[in-house]
């Protein structure tokens, strides 16, 4: 198949070309890469000859003058070079590239004869393939290259293109023929695109919400086509409605971003409980030193009552003793006090507050991840179209004639759409100014 394939090209273009066949890394798209020139083979090797000295600096770029590949010393500088005069500067073993392999007219017409081949090997009727036609009612799909930087931008804009793609076929099963459906594209979709491109340039944030408004138009299209399907029309084709009809063209929303698993939380709630019974054993130490110098500023303050006082030597002796053993207990505990950073890696209370510090941000930052997670994909905002009714209830002979000018329903859908619109505008920027 792949010698096939390849033969195929090269009857049609007649170049030297090669081609390997394999899967991507899912195995889920076998194909072909083909590989041509776009130059043929000289007949006899053109050679040019150097009129006059010529000089190439170290990127092999041609400079004027031998001073300009010259050091200080005037010595010619590695990686330059001098090709003398009568000397070959040039070889060309191919012709110029065909100018029919630089036209998109080369890449319609190799689709469609590849297509064709690929085509001739399927039996199956249902799984041939076509080559996208660009004046159809559809909507291309791009491809995703390999460690494409845009691949969630282009997945964004494939939803949205396949979503208008199911939403055409729904038109036309619904009844609305291909004249209209082209309608709804020209209007919704190329007229707003050539607006965007001559006042923004190419912006795809415009692009997506062109396309998400254009959904909504023709989803409320196919809605219009079934409140009407069994009205009678006027000679135009236009339905007789003896009724308001309301419908929904909310744009469309885009397809929600995987998500992936729910940012956990764990390990720092862990480091910030860690911590935090580190400062608790330190506060609590930090409580026990306040009470024992509490302690010792009243034994100092009897002492000195005691020793105001005659033949109270032995209170006064037990006083001091007990001042003493608080003294040392008051330097254990400080002690202790120090040792409580040191055993879980830390200076100081200071390295440990910092620490604590340092934790909490790392855990608010997970958290607000999560919250993020919970939240809800945001949804547009409803928008609806009213469609007043054209005859009234009482139906009379003159109906078709009063019915004959009536605007198509493209026009009116549109017009209510751009009343839509202003509406919701308005309210907007009085919500702003409140």
């Amino acid at each position: 198949m792949l010698k096939y394939m390849t033969s195929v090209f090269l009857e049609k273009y007649d170049v030297g070309c090669c081609a390997a066949l394999h899967h991507n890394k899912s195995k889920t798209n076998l194909h072909i890469h083909l590989i041509f020139s776009e130059k043929e083979i000289r007949q006899e090797v053109e050679r040019k000859i150097a009129s006059r000295n010529m000089f190439y600096n170290e990127s092999g770029k041609h400079v004027r003058t031998k001073k300009e590949i010259l050091d200080e010393n005037g010595n010619v500088r590695p990686g330059c070079k001098i090709i003398k005069k009568g000397e070959v500067y040039e070889t060309n073993f191919f012709q110029p590239k065909k100018e029919e392999f630089k036209t998109n007219a080369f890449l319609e017409n190799m689709k469609q004869v590849m297509t064709d081949a690929i085509n001739g090997i399927v039996k199956d009727e249902n799984e041939k393939l076509q080559v996208f036609q660009k004046d159809s009612p559809y909507l291309a799909t791009k491809k995703i290259g390999k460690n494409n930087p845009k691949e969630a931008e282009i997945k964004a804009d494939n939803y949205l293109r396949q979503e208008w793609n199911r939403n055409v076929d729904r038109a036309l099963l619904t009844g609305a023929s291909e004249a209209e459906v082209m309608a709804a594209k020209q209007l919704q979709i190329d007229v707003p695109v050539a607006e965007s491109l001559r006042e923004h340039g190419q912006d795809p944030r415009l692009f997506t919400g062109i396309l998400q408004k254009a959904i909504g138009y023709l989803r409320g299209f196919v809605e219009f086509l079934r409140e009407t399907k069994y009205c009678d029309r006027d000679l135009k084709g236009n339905p007789l409605i003896d009724h308001d009809v309301r419908i929904d063209i909310t744009p469309e929303p885009l397809s929600a971003k995987p998500k992936g698993e729910r940012p956990s939380s764990e390990k720092q709630e862990a480091e910030v409980m860690r911590l935090q019974q580190i400062l608790n054993k330190m506060k609590k130490q930090e409580q026990k030193i306040y009470s024992i110098e509490k302690a010792i500023v009243k034994l100092e303050k009897d002492l000195k009552e005691v020793k105001k006082k005659w033949f109270h030597k032995k209170e006064q002796k037990e006083l001091e003793g007990k001042i003493d053993a608080k003294k040392a207990q008051l330097e254990k505990a400080k002690d202790t006090l120090d040792l409580i950073p040191d055993q879980h890696g830390y200076q100081n209370a200071l390295e440990v507050t910092k620490a604590m510090k340092l934790a909490k941000a790392e855990l608010k930052k997970v958290q607000i991840a999560q919250k993020a997670w919970d939240a809800p994909e945001p949804q547009p905002e409803k928008m609806y179209l009213r469609i007043p009714a054209n005859v009234s209830n009482m139906r009379t002979p003159d109906v078709q004639k009063s019915t004959r000018q009536k605007r198509s329903i493209h026009e009116r859908l549109e017009e209510k759409k751009q009343i839509v619109e202003q509406q919701t505008k308005r309210k907007q920027r009085s919500g702003m100014e409140l």
